[in-house]
């Protein structure tokens, strides 16, 4: 059977679920029913811990989370922003978040 595009694109239009899921009224609603309010203190606490572990971090490892977690960047887009080969990208994303994992768990400890 062949694919229709302008089917598919009718159907989609026409139906009621072609809507996205967070446009549905009282979808949102319902969710945060569901989901009590946690403290803000923990979120808070949270952030002050893995913005005291990256600090922690060599500048190498901080630049290459910085490029592919908090910019979302491919490693190709990573690599040339860096100027650096896409390997190393890999390899410094590897081994920084595994620094940032045991400065995590050290603070932790200490608090």
């Amino acid at each position: 059977m062949a694919f229709n595009r302008t089917r598919v694109a009718a159907q989609m239009a026409t139906e009621p679920t072609s809507e996205p899921r967070a446009r549905r009224p009282g979808r949102l609603a319902a969710r945060r029913a569901g989901n009590p309010i946690t403290d803000a203190s923990e979120h808070l606490v949270n952030r002050q811990l893995v913005a005291a572990a990256l600090g922690r971090l060599t500048q190498e490892h901080r630049d290459v989370l910085r490029e592919c977690y908090f910019r979302g960047s491919s490693v190709a887009t990573a690599a040339y922003a860096l100027e650096i080969t896409p390997d190393m990208v890999k390899a410094r994303a590897y081994y920084a978040l595994r620094a940032l994992r045991l400065a995590i768990e050290e603070l932790e400890g200490v608090q």
